[in-house]
C-alpha cells in the first residue's frame, strides 16, 4: 500500500521565500530647508533681539523733572508739590535731569501739569527781571482769565465808576488797538476824562478772592508779574487811589 502522502498547505505570500521583505523606515536628518528648523531659529533670534532691546532701554532712561500742577511765570519751582521725578528717554538736554535744578529756580514762562520741565523755562531767582505785585482790579477779570495770561494795566480817571467784570472784555477791544507809544501823556488824558495805559506786558501769577466794597461793586486782588522797568509806574498808579483795570491781551510769557 503506498505510503500516504503528507499534504502540504501553501505558504502565505508574505512568508513565501521568494517574496521580498519590506525595508525598515530610515531616519533622515532635517536639512536647512526644513520649515521646522527655520521656525526654531527665528524664535531664538527674536528672543535674543528682545532681550537686547530691554537691556538697552533700561540703560538709556534717566530721571527728569515733571510738573505736578500748572505754574505761572515767576513761580518758585523748588517749592513743595511743584515738581516730581519720572524715568524718561528725552534724547537730548532739552529737559532738566534730576539733581540739576538750580537753587531758587523759577519758571520763566507758563508751564502745564504733566509737562517735562524744559531747561529753557528755568532761571535762577537772581536773574529774574520781573517783580510780583498785588493789584486791586476794579472791574474784576473776564471769565476764563487766570494764571499765565498776559494783561495790560489801565487806570480810570476820577469820577468813573466800575460797572462789571464784563466791561473789561469790551474795554479790551476799544483800547488795545492804541499802542502805548502813541498814547498821549497821562496828564492830558486825565484832563480829557479818558483812561490811560499804565503798564504793558504784565502776566497774571495768581487770582485771589474778590473783595466786596461798600462804595463799589467790589474788586479782585490779582497778583501780577511786572517788568522791572514798569514797577515805579505801577506803584504810582496804585498809590493814586484811582480805579485800576487789567485788560487781557491773551498772551502769556
Amino acid at each position: 500500500m503506498p505510503a500516504a502522502r503528507r499534504s502540504q498547505a501553501p505558504l502565505p505570500a508574505s512568508l513565501s521565500p521568494s517574496s521580498p521583505r519590506s525595508a525598515p523606515a530610515r531616519w533622515r536628518r532635517p536639512g536647512w530647508r526644513d520649515p521646522r528648523l527655520a521656525g526654531g531659529l527665528a524664535l531664538i533670534g527674536g528672543a535674543v533681539a528682545l532681550g537686547a532691546w530691554a537691556v538697552d532701554s533700561a540703560a538709556g532712561t534717566q530721571e527728569v523733572y515733571v510738573l505736578t500742577r500748572d505754574v505761572a511765570p515767576g513761580a518758585d519751582l523748588t517749592a513743595d508739590g511743584v515738581l516730581t521725578l519720572v524715568d524718561s528717554r528725552p534724547g537730548s538736554g532739552a529737559y532738566v535731569p534730576a539733581g540739576s535744578l538750580p537753587g531758587g529756580a523759577i519758571a520763566t514762562r507758563s508751564l502745564g501739569k504733566g509737562e517735562l520741565l524744559p531747561t529753557a523755562a528755568v532761571a535762577p531767582a537772581s536773574t529774574a527781571t520781573q517783580r510780583s505785585l498785588v493789584i486791586e482790579a476794579s472791574l474784576g477779570l473776564p471769565k476764563g482769565t487766570g494764571a499765565g495770561d498776559g494783561v495790560d494795566l489801565w487806570q480810570l480817571p476820577d469820577g468813573d465808576s466800575p460797572r462789571s467784570a464784563g466791561s473789561a472784555a469790551s474795554a479790551a477791544g476799544a483800547v488795545t488797538a492804541q499802542p502805548l507809544a502813541d498814547a498821549a501823556p497821562a496828564s492830558s488824558q486825565e484832563g480829557a476824562g479818558r483812561a490811560w495805559v499804565v503798564a504793558q506786558g504784565l502776566v497774571i501769577r495768581a487770582v485771589h478772592q474778590e473783595r466786596a466794597s461798600l462804595v463799589s461793586t467790589g474788586t479782585t486782588a490779582v497778583e501780577v508779574l511786572v517788568p522791572e522797568g514798569s514797577v515805579a509806574d505801577v506803584l504810582t498808579a496804585v498809590g493814586s487811589g484811582r480805579p485800576l483795570v487789567l485788560v487781557p491781551t491773551g498772551q502769556g510769557s
